[in-house]
């Protein structure tokens, strides 16, 4: 990376190369752009305040956004504490906001990513329903028959909702996993999946198992009079490779993780024009872009999104706030509960 950086009143250029690679490579680019903001500190701290030039301000935003992005390549590599490496880009965001400028006139990608960051440290919650018991019952796929195999449920068949091939058929829960849970060999049979289904009102035993999480009373009506709807708890249950295509929902949205893991692309509503939703009514909240395999001919536009990618694993819940655009895929058997309420 080449930076401008002010050095008696002059500027002069900062040039480190840095091969991305290991954690040792992300440890030195940290060292060389915060040697850049500790020389910038000293020039926006010396005199008055209202008399500090434009340039080091710029600068230091523009150092605090490499910084940023170092600490989110180290985020995504695993390369140290994922929590301390949001924190620590939240902050450097923060200072970027107080100390610097904008790069340019209009420009607010400090403030943008101080949000987006901002959502990204409060969405994911561990140990938040460490005292469910669905957390070792459900891991036993007899105890799942013994208590819910009779009863018959929509299958969602095929790779997603939106795929030609889709499809939905009707069979018992016991039925649902010999064909598509348990390992099968000799002919290949498409996905299955128990998704978005009140399983929990037709099974209550299994309602049972989980609770549902107080922060679902948060409302965002709380005037007088405001009425109070029911929490919409649903199902989704299948094996490795299910997906719910880019999309988003018009409600809060706590998503648990009981069995399994699954990866989860969120995008800022801001995003919703780069990531072109179907016309009309019935799939408007659903994006043509599929983002494991980008069509950018025809979806130009995709290229300036911004994603975030969360590993939801057994255990942890996600939360996902209203309109936020979300593509998920399990990453081995997974069953999940989610909680959608106003």
């Amino acid at each position: 990376m080449i930076l401008p950086i002010m050095t008696g009143g002059k500027l002069r250029r900062f040039h480190c190369t840095v091969n991305f690679t290991t954690s040792h490579s992300y440890t030195e680019a940290l060292k060389a752009v915060e040697g850049v903001l500790e020389i910038t500190w000293e020039e926006l701290n010396t005199g008055h305040w209202s008399k500090v030039p434009l340039a080091p301000r710029q600068l230091y935003t523009a150092a605090a956004i490499i910084k940023i992005d170092i600490l989110l390549r180290s985020y995504q590599q695993g390369c140290g504490d994922k929590t301390e490496l949001l924190q620590s880009a939240m902050k450097t965001a923060d200072l970027g906001i107080l100390l610097g400028a904008p790069l340019s006139s209009g420009d607010c990608s400090m403030t943008r990513v101080a949000g987006l960051l901002s959502h990204a440290l409060s969405m994911l919650s561990s140990g938040c329903i460490s005292h469910w018991p669905a957390l070792h019952l459900w891991r036993d796929i007899n105890y799942l028959k013994k208590v819910a195999g009779a009863r018959t449920v929509p299958i969602e068949l095929g790779v997603h909702y939106v795929h030609p091939t889709w499809s939905q058929k009707l069979m018992t829960v016991a039925e649902f996993i010999e064909a598509h849970i348990v390992p099968q060999t000799g002919e290949a049979t498409p996905i299955g999946y128990l998704a978005q289904h009140p399983l929990f009102e037709q099974v209550p035993e299994l309602m049972s198992d989980i609770f549902e999480p107080e922060y679902c009373c948060l409302s965002d009506d709380l005037g007088e009079g405001a009425v109070t709807e029911e929490t919409d708890i649903n199902a989704w249950f299948g094996p490795k490779g299910t997906v719910s295509p880019l999309h988003y929902d018009p409600k809060h949205n706590l998503l648990a993780q009981v069995v399994g893991e699954k990866r989860i692309l969120l995008y800022h509503p801001d995003q919703s024009e780069n990531l072109y939703p179907y016309e009309g009514s019935f799939l408007n909240n659903t994006a043509q872009v599929d983002p494991e395999e980008p069509d950018y001919k025809t979806f130009p536009n995709y290229k300036n999104i911004i994603a975030w990618e969360c590993h939801l694993k057994q255990g942890e819940m996600l939360y996902i706030p209203p309109k936020w655009w979300h593509h998920v895929r399990s990453l081995s058997t997974s069953f999940s509960v989610s909680f959608w309420w106003t």
